[in-house]
């Protein structure tokens, strides 16, 4: 089975085409790599990000590995579920 995951994978630069044992059906989802530059890009030291279309929490993973706060609305319980647990696993330092 084909999950959409920004796990890496070898191989792979095409987020929607990684495979994982994690589920994360969010449709749009984006290489963490790609946030955390987005994050040093516009925020400075010690700001916060404000993300209000959450999804799957790629941008909230990449704050916390960026090292700034963060925080994240979304309307769709399903995905606010999906990044509570991306969010906590990276949190816990299990990238």
């Amino acid at each position: 089975m084909l999950f959409r995951s920004d796990d890496e994978a070898p191989g792979s630069n095409n987020p929607r085409l990684r495979t994982s044992t994690r589920f994360n059906d969010h449709p749009t989802v984006k290489p963490v790599s790609l946030m955390r530059w987005l994050c040093r890009l516009i925020t400075p030291p010690g700001g916060v990000i404000l993300d209000p279309f959450n999804g799957s929490g790629t941008t909230g993973m990449a704050a916390l590995d960026e090292g700034f706060r963060y925080i994240g609305i979304e309307r769709e319980e399903h995905y606010l579920d999906i990044s509570k647990r991306r969010i906590a696993h990276r949190a816990r330092g299990e990238n």
